[in-house]
């Protein structure tokens, strides 16, 4: 199975969480289970909250990308384009409703 999430920056997270995932998956399949009570998560919900705690993880503003827009707009140089930032909203939309 491969993953592509594009528009973010910070996309490391995402990927540990999903290589961490590929681990944890490998190891379940041991034969040396503890014995005893437990509760097993499916593969998918699993997934889904590693890729949540990564999500939680990223910090709330890019400062990185703050300053550059701001340097943009000083320098009269920001031209944002109307179809890339609908389609983002439309991709974050569409993540939103996954997790």
């Amino acid at each position: 199975m491969e993953m592509k999430i594009s528009g973010f920056k910070p996309a490391g997270e995402v990927l540990k969480a999903y290589n961490q995932h590929k681990a944890d998956q490998s190891k379940l399949n041991r034969a040396d289970r503890p014995a005893g009570d437990s509760v097993q998560l499916s593969d998918e919900a699993r997934f889904k909250k590693e890729i949540e705690t990564a999500l939680k993880n990223l910090p709330e503003m890019r400062e990185d990308l703050v300053n550059r827009i701001k340097r943009d707009i000083q320098a009269g140089a920001y031209k944002p384009d109307a179809d890339k930032i609908a389609d983002g909203i439309l991709k974050e939309r569409l993540l939103d409703k996954m997790i």
